[in-house]
């Protein structure tokens, strides 16, 4: 996707899959019967990128862990520890079920405006992010929790606006990348537990496009379907009763896909002499384009078929958590994520069509970078997070207070060659009642960067700087059922 999930050019809306590769036919509407070769150097539109500004790329779910910066991998010790480091489960000792929805809201535009044509990139919208059910586990010596769990990595719900100096793009979406997981999580001896989940990933999202320019409107509708497999796996040591070191490890996930789009071009044609007559309705009212010339790429059998298939990479991340009181913890994780190597293969798009022109064929990618898709390599990514929680005790509720710092190294590179780091902050305040929880987040990312944007051939948008700011919200809502040991 929360979405769901955004940075220019290079800052993507685009993502995701994993372990074992499945042919899938994909269909792609055209007329002529020989592919469009694939460009030495593609040059693809900003609405083919479809990450609305995901930045930690490998993090988990849940208010009570975003509050404290996303440092929980030491600290997994709710019911969204399967997202985070899976042998956290093993903390969990009663039945539990477990709720999370988030907002995203991202905007990037130039810091000097009038240097491009770029005025702004804005995305908004709402989206579920994780929900879980949970039963402890006891098992002679070993003690611990299973689980099923939903969680929606990428979300892609919401609407997106693009305004330039030379065209308009406003896009719409519904659904997201979700991962259906079987985790467990086990206390092996006093001071180690290990912990596994096993994730499926299916669903995709559905997007309406639409771009004004003076060339004239095109609409674009894309649905973009996968499924996949991937691992996480995860131990956590406790040399002594107040300190916790984590590891987590998650594997590639490859996976195929199932890409079908069509396109309406919408081309202004002069007008040879006055007429009496209006122009058609359905163009003048629907479409806004009198006097218009609609041309159609879906409108014949395809006799395209290809196997597109994506590559998320796997992920190694480290972390350590110090409980000096029973009412304060603080916590630091570092993640790297190596984004060098995804890749989407097969990818394709639809040419614009000229009047008298038949629709060209797809042109298709064989082998791209993802989710950048037009850059030549990508960066690695890499979060340094900290975070602290205080627990303020009442005589019937809990008031946990949280707060956290990260920084976020970027998988695309600049103007410059270099990946962009950014920093963010994160705050959090909870309630406890009895077996009820409820967790809210706020968390803002934000950082700049020079990008040569989309025309790498006009000096005046090379070296621009964009600002990027990017906001969720989660609220998450725990109900623990019975008591616990």
């Amino acid at each position: 996707m929360p979405f769901p999930p955004v940075a220019s050019r290079h800052a993507r809306w685009g993502v995701v899959v994993f372990l074992v590769s499945l042919g899938i036919a994909v269909p792609g509407r055209a007329q002529t019967p020989v592919p469009t070769p694939t460009p030495s150097i593609p040059n693809i539109a900003e609405d083919e990128k479809d990450f609305p500004g995901m930045t930690s790329l490998a993090l988990g779910s849940g208010a009570r862990a975003f509050g404290m910066g996303g440092a929980f991998l030491a600290r997994a010790d709710d019911a969204t520890a399967a997202s985070w480091n899976p042998a956290g489960l093993s903390y969990l000792r009663r039945p539990e079920f477990t709720v999370v929805g988030a907002r995203n809201n991202f905007v990037r535009k130039p810091t000097q405006p009038g240097e491009t044509r770029l005025i702004e990139d804005s995305f908004i919208g709402n989206t579920p992010d994780f929900a879980a059910a949970t039963y402890p586990l006891d098992t002679g010596p070993l003690s611990g929790s299973v689980q099923l769990s939903l969680q929606r990595v990428f979300s892609f719900t919401g609407d997106r606006n693009v305004v330039r100096a030379d065209q308009g793009l406003t896009s719409s979406g519904t659904g997201g990348f979700d991962v259906f997981a079987l985790g467990t999580g086990l206390q092996v001896v006093r001071s180690v537990r290990l912990g596994i989940a096993v994730n499926r990933w299916f669903n995709g999202y559905h997007q309406e496009r639409r771009r004004d320019a003076a060339r004239g409107v095109t609409e674009q509708n894309l649905d973009f379907n996968l499924s996949g497999w991937n691992i996480n796996a995860g131990l956590i040591w406790s040399p002594m009763e107040s300190l916790n070191l984590g590891v987590v490890g998650k594997t590639t996930m490859k996976g195929s896909i199932v890409l079908d789009r069509n396109r309406l071009d919408f081309i202004p044609q002069p007008n040879p002499e006055p007429s009496p007559s209006p122009a058609p309705p359905v163009l003048v009212q629907t479409r806004n384009a009198a006097n218009s010339t609609v041309l159609r790429t879906d409108d014949q059998p395809t006799p395209h078929e290809a196997s597109v298939d994506v590559s998320i990479p796997g992920a190694l991340g480290v972390g350590i958590s110090w409980r000096p009181k029973s009412v304060l913890t603080a916590s630091l994780d570092f993640t790297r994520t190596f984004w060098s190597k995804g890749r989407i293969h097969n990818f394709f798009t639809l040419a614009r069509t000229e009047p008298d022109q038949p629709s060209p064929f797809p042109t298709v990618f064989q082998n791209l970078p993802y989710p950048t898709l037009d850059d030549p390599k990508q960066s690695d990514t890499e979060q340094l997070r900290m975070g602290v929680e205080y627990v303020v005790l009442g005589r019937r509720l809990k008031l946990p207070l949280r707060a956290g710092f990260f920084t976020d190294k970027q998988y695309f590179f600049d103007f410059r060659g270099e990946p962009p780091r950014f920093l963010g902050y994160t705050a959090g305040i909870g309630v406890a009642a009895g077996p009820l929880l409820l967790d809210v987040a706020f968390l803002r990312e934000t950082g700049s960067y020079l990008d040569p944007e989309a025309d790498p051939d006009d000096p005046a948008a090379r070296g621009a700087e964009r600002s990027i700011r990017f906001n969720r919200i989660f609220v998450s809502v725990i109900y623990r059922y019975g008591r616990g040991p």
